[in-house]
This record gives structure tokens, C-alpha cells and sequence, in this order.
């Protein structure tokens, strides 16, 4: 973790002023993770609202999110230092409320849409965002991250599509539903 010294001198504020307005060093990353978590909330919604449909939003949404956590930046900070500075507990429940929210309302827009899930929202929202949460950990280790961006693309896709046929088995998605499985 940067030093306090490093912080102060980068900030051009004293020691002080950085304790008014945080406990501690950790007080400050917790911070900075929930800002890049409110910055990706935004950039999945925006993405998702390009969508010519449903699903193009959904696949658009989720591309947005397996992109970012392409990024050096959010790698490090959201998926590396995040679990081991706060915790895995306080950073998974942290990345939840965010994640979590955007899935649900998604699962529900299918159903609204007519689609009939394999199972209740809530179960199903965790265990995708599980699969979206896994999918982002593998590119953040991956040693060849466009390869890998790939393939969580295409597998994150099958998931979805998957959740289609389940839902409406009369009537199958075409092969590429969206940009999940962007090369």
C-alpha cells in the first residue's frame, strides 16, 4: 500500500487533512474502490443503453464490465488490491450491492419480457454475478489478456444464451447474441 507521505505530497494537503475526512489509510481505499464501482454502474448503464434490444443491452452491459476490468487500472485497484486490503468479505459485499442490483434488474426485465427463468431472480442474480465476478478475476490473472478477454467473452455468452433457450425453448437466439464474446 502507497505510504501516507506519497499520498499527502500527491494530494497537496497535509497529514491532517487527510485524517479529517479518513480514519485511516484502508478508510481511504475503501473510498476509492466504491468510486470505480459507482464509474462502472455508470459505464455498464451506459453501454446497456445503446442496445437494439433486450439482449443486445444485456450483452453490450456486461461487455462494458468484462472491458474495464480489462483495464490496468481497475485490475489492480478493484480485483488485486480490493479483496486483500478490505477483505474478502467487505470487498465482496461492497462489489454486490453494486453488481448485484444491475443483474436483478435485468433478470427482471426478461421476465417482464415474457422470458421464464429456470429459477427465482435472487438465486439466479448471485450466481451470475458469481460468473461475471470469476470471469473478471480470471482476465485480471490472465497471461495473455486479449486471448483471455475472449474467452470469458464467449463463455459469459453461453451463459446467457443458455438462460434463452432455458426460458423459451421454442425459440433459439442466433449464434452471436451480442458482444460478450468480442475477439
Amino acid at each position: 500500500m502507497t505510504a501516507t507521505e506519497d499520498l499527502v505530497r500527491t494530494a497537496k494537503v497535509t497529514r491532517g487533512a487527510l485524517y479529517y475526512h479518513f480514519a485511516d489509510k484502508r478508510d481511504l481505499f475503501r473510498t476509492v474502490v466504491e468510486q470505480i464501482e459507482d464509474e462502472l454502474d455508470l459505464l455498464v448503464r451506459e453501454a446497456a443503453s445503446g442496445g437494439s434490444d433486450l439482449w443486445d443491452r444485456i450483452a453490450r452491459g456486461v461487455d462494458a464490465f468484462l472491458e474495464a476490468c480489462s483495464q490496468q487500472d481497475i485490475k489492480q485497484i478493484l480485483l488485486v488490491d480490493g479483496p486483500s486490503v478490505l477483505g474478502w468479505k467487505e470487498w465482496h459485499e461492497q462489489d454486490a450491492r453494486h453488481s448485484l442490483a444491475q443483474i436483478e434488474e435485468s433478470l427482471h426485465a426478461l421476465t417482464a419480457a415474457g422470458f421464464t427463468l429456470p429459477t427465482a431472480v435472487k438465486p439466479l442474480a448471485h450466481l451470475l454475478h458469481g460468473a461475471t465476478l470469476e470471469a473478471a478475476f480470471y482476465l485480471a490473472n490472465a497471461e495473455d489478456p486479449s486471448a483471455a478477454r475472449a474467452e470469458v467473452g464467449r463463455g459469459i455468452q453461453q451463459l446467457f444464451i443458455g438462460l434463452v433457450q432455458s426460458g423459451r425453448p421454442s425459440e433459439k437466439p442466433e449464434e452471436d447474441a451480442g458482444g460478450c464474446g468480442r475477439e
